[in-house]
């Protein structure tokens, strides 16, 4: 399963990719840093996850939401933010992201639901 980080935080990511790395069958093709960059990486890697911040420059993650669901394009979104405000959580989750999380609480739940979205996959193929 392809994994896509898109996060300006150089700490954050690498604390991701260290949490997730140990999953059967699970592989971070790519980072980006931007609003801008997460739309071209998403379009050009076909990620099957995508973890997404909200407030990255260039924009905001709804953004990106809304230009998968314009675009046809159906990774599994994991919101990972430390904007846990209420209005956020019901936006991205009606925009289709599968999973809200925020940073200072929820961080430990990413490498869950990634695993999880894993074994789904995993057993759809089988």
């Amino acid at each position: 399963m392809k994994v896509l980080i898109a996060d300006d935080s150089d700490a954050l990511v690498k604390r991701l990719v260290a949490a997730i790395a140990g999953i059967d069958g699970v592989e971070v093709i790519g980072r980006a840093a931007t609003v801008v960059e997460a739309e071209r990486a998403i379009r050009a890697l076909r990620p099957d996850v995508v973890i997404l911040d909200l407030h990255m420059p260039g924009g905001h993650g709804i953004d990106i939401l809304d230009g998968l669901r314009r675009d046809g394009l159906a990774p599994a979104v994991i919101v990972l933010t430390n904007y846990d405000h209420p209005q956020f959580r019901r936006k991205s989750l009606e925009k289709g992201a599968r999973f809200f999380f925020d940073k200072s609480t929820d961080f430990d739940m990413v490498a869950e639901a990634v695993s999880m979205l894993a074994r789904y996959r995993e057993e759809d193929d089988a």
